[in-house]
C-alpha cells in the first residue's frame, strides 16, 4: 500500500498494502525536493557505472514495468526518460489497483502473463507468495548492485542466502497526517496520548470541521489505523517474542486483548461522529482534497499522500501546512511505524529478463538514485545518495534516531493479513467487533496454511 515501506505513501499504501502493505508503502513527489535536512552526499555526476549499465541497444525493446496505482510515477517516468536516451529502450508503466495488487500479480503469474519488471512490497515474505525460487531472478551474486545499497537493506532482503528483489526507494512511514491550519483554528497541538487525541478531535468538530477522514470505499486505507496502532499498542504488549509466536501460529490474533482494543477505538471514533458523514463512500482522492482544503483535520495514512498533496496544493503546503504524529498510545505520544522500501523483481520467464536486469542497474546508479530522491524525498537506502527530507519525514527520522520507531508488522510476518480490507469494510457497516476479530484471525491462519508455513498445517 514505504510499501506496499513508508509509502510508503499511496497510497497507501498501499497499501496497505497491507494487507498490506505497505503497498506502500511505503507503502509509497513532484518537482524539486522540498526544504529539509540532507541525508547524504552526492558521489558524482555521470558515472562509469551508469555508462556500463546503459550502452545503447542494437535492437531497442519496450519493457513492461508493473506498479500499484498508489505509487507516484513521477520519479520512474523521469528515470525511464533518461534510460531511453541512453539505450534506446522504452519502459511502459502499467498501474494496477493498489488494494488488489497482490492478488492481481499472483493471477498474472499463474496465467504466465509476466511483466519484465514489477514493484513489490518489501522483504522476503514476498518470496513465499510468488514461489520465488521457481519464478524470479536471483540477485545475491550481483556485487555491483549490493555495493550501492546499505548493508541493513541487503540483510533484510535475504532468505536462506538468496535474494529475489532489489530494494528501491526510501524508508516509508505511516501515522496521522494533519492540517496545521485546522489545528490552529481549534487551538490544539499534536497529542501526548490517545485520550488527548480524542479531545483534539472533539475540539476540531466543535469548529464545524471533520476531525478524521477514512477512505472506506477504496478498501485499503482503513488498514493504516490498525497497522499504526499495532506498533504503539500491540508491540509493547506482546514484544518480539509474541511476534515470533504469531509467525509460528503459536499465538492467535483473536487472543490479543490489545488488538481488540484497536477495534474498539475505531468503533468509538465512528460512534462519536468523528469521521466524515459519508464514511462508506470515502476515497483516497477525496481525502487529499478535503485535508488540503482544511475541511478535514486528520487522517491515518501512509506517506504516499505526501506527493499527492504536493501535486494538488504545492510544495509550500507540504512544507508548512502538513503535520505528522504517530498513533499515540495510552501513556505517551506513540511509536512511529516505518516500512522498508519496496523491491524491484524480475520474473525469470519474462520476455526481456536480461534487459530488465540492466534497467535495474541503471536505476540504482548514483545519478538515477539522486534523480529519484529529487522528486521523491525520503530517508535514503543507497550509500552516498542525497535526499532532502520533507518536514514530516524529518519528524520520523528523529523518532527513528530516538529509538521510537518500529517496522510495520506485516513486513515482519511471513503470513499476510489476508482480506483485511474486506473485513474492515464490513466492520464499518455492522460494527461487530467479535465477528471482525474472528474473521481477521481466521484469514491470517488460512493464509499461513496456504503458504505451507511451519505451524499452520
Amino acid at each position: 500500500m514505504r510499501k506496499m515501506n513508508r509509502t510508503a505513501s499511496l497510497l497507501m499504501l498501499s497499501l496497505m498494502v497491507v494487507v498490506m502493505s505497505a503497498c506502500g508503502g511505503n507503502a509509497g513527489n513532484t518537482g524539486a525536493s522540498s526544504g529539509g535536512t540532507s541525508s547524504g552526499e552526492t558521489t558524482g555526476t555521470t558515472t562509469e557505472q551508469t555508462e556500463e549499465s546503459s550502452k545503447p541497444a542494437k535492437d531497442p525493446v519496450t519493457l513492461t514495468f508493473v506498479i500499484p496505482n498508489t505509487v507516484d510515477t513521477t520519479p520512474f517516468t523521469n528515470i525511464f526518460a533518461e534510460y531511453e536516451k541512453a539505450t534506446g529502450n522504452k519502459v511502459e508503466l502499467q498501474a494496477l489497483p493498489g488494494g488488489d495488487y497482490d492478488n492481481m500479480m499472483k493471477t498474472r503469474f499463474s496465467t504466465g502473463d509476466f511483466p519484465d519488471l514489477f514493484l513489490m512490497q518489501p522483504g522476503p515474505k514476498q518470496y513465499v507468495k510468488l514461489r520465488a525460487d521457481e519464478t524470479l531472478v536471483e540477485w545475491s551474486g550481483e556485487a555491483d548492485v549490493w555495493s550501492r545499497i546499505i548493508p541493513s537493506m541487503k540483510e533484510f532482503q535475504e532468505k536462506e542466502g538468496k535474494i529475489y528483489g532489489v530494494p528501491y526507494g526510501a524508508t516509508g512511514m505511516m501515522g496521522v497526517y494533519y492540517n496545521k491550519d485546522v489545528f490552529a483554528t481549534a487551538g490544539v497541538q499534536p497529542p501526548t496520548n490517545y485520550a488527548d487525541l480524542l479531545e483534539i478531535a472533539k475540539k476540531i468538530k466543535a469548529k464545524g470541521i471533520t476531525p478524521f477522514y477514512e477512505g472506506v470505499k477504496d478498501a485499503w486505507p482503513p488498514q493504516v489505523f490498525y497497522l499504526t496502532g499495532w506498533v504503539s499498542y500491540i508491540d509493547p504488549a506482546i514484544g518480539d517474542e509474541g511476534v515470533a509466536k504469531l509467525e509460528k501460529n503459536e499465538l492467535k490474533l483473536a487472543d490479543i486483548p490489545e488488538l481488540r482494543a484497536l477495534f474498539e477505538k475505531s468503533k468509538e471514533l465512528k460512534d462519536l461522529g468523528l469521521y466524515q458523514d459519508n464514511i462508506l463512500a470515502g476515497t483516497f482522492d477525496e481525502l487529499q482534497n478535503l485535508l488540503g482544503e482544511g475541511k478535514v483535520g486528520m487522517a491515518f495514512m501512509l506517506d504516499g499522500i505526501i506527493p499527492q498533496l504536493e501535486k494538488k496544493f504545492g510544495k509550500e503546503f507540504v512544507n508548512s501546512k502538513l503535520g505528522f504524529f504517530p498513533f499515540p498510545s495510552a501513556t505517551d505520544a506513540g511509536t512511529a511505524l516505518v516500512t522498508p522500501p519496496n523491491q524491484l523483481m524480475i520474473p525469470n520467464k519474462a520476455k526481456n529478463a536480461e534487459t530488465a536486469k540492466e534497467l535495474v542497474k541503471f536505476m540504482i546508479s548514483p545519478d538515477m538514485v539522486n534523480l529519484y530522491y529529487k522528486t521523491q524525498p525520503g530517508i535514503p537506502i543507497f550509500d552516498g545518495a542525497t535526499s532532502e527530507l520533507y518536514a514530516v519525514q524529518q519528524i520520523v527520522k528523529d523518532l527513528m534516531d530516538q529509538g521510537k520507531s518500529k517496522v510495520n508488522i506485516q513486513n515482519r510476518l511471513t503470513a499476510s493479513f489476508a482480506d483485511f480490507q474486506k473485513t474492515l469494510q464490513t466492520f464499518f457497516i455492522d460494527g461487530d467487533i467479535d465477528k471482525a476479530i474472528k474473521e481477521f484471525s481466521a484469514n491470517y491462519e488460512k493464509d499461513g496454511k496456504s503458504k505451507r508455513l511451519a505451524g499452520f498445517e
